[in-house]
């Protein structure tokens, strides 16, 4: 049995359009490889049910990546995560201000310091190798 797409989105709990993106890009919801799908006549978008929903129990005990794990590592700031990335400083600060994604893909989770934004270097270089993915991917 298939569900559709917009179902599929309500057990993760995520807007349809967002699971669509990584339908369509990477395959890949937040690094993990999404369950088998098939294009059905009208256009509509189909996951096996049985493979979904084994796929939402693992989304849903998957570690939370809402606070950054501490490495020892120096933090990394803002405006060199930007360059690294090829963003503008604005439109990063913007996008991890409102807890948005870029290009489908979520952003590390900043520490604030003395009023201003740090990031761990492991998630930055998480973000980084995921938005070339999906860049290249759009250049193809």
């Amino acid at each position: 049995m298939y569900i559709r797409l917009d179902v599929f989105a309500g057990l993760l709990r995520v807007r349809p359009g967002e699971l669509l993106h990584a339908v369509r890009t990477t395959g890949e919801l937040d690094g993990m490889l999404l369950p088998a799908r098939r294009q059905v006549r009208g256009a509509a978008l189909m996951f096996d049910q049985a493979e979904a929903t084994a796929f939402a129990a693992r989304w849903h005990a998957r570690e939370p990546a809402d606070h950054p794990a501490p490495s020892g590592e120096p933090l990394i700031p803002l405006d060199a995560f930007a360059r690294e990335a090829g963003i503008a400083p604005l439109a990063l600060w913007q996008a991890v201000s409102r807890r948005k994604r870029l290009r489908g893909i979520t952003l590390p989770v900043p520490v604030r310091s003395e009023g201003q934004l740090l990031f761990e270097p492991a998630a930055v270089s998480r973000f980084v190798s995921a938005l070339r993915r999906v860049s290249d991917g759009e250049s193809s």
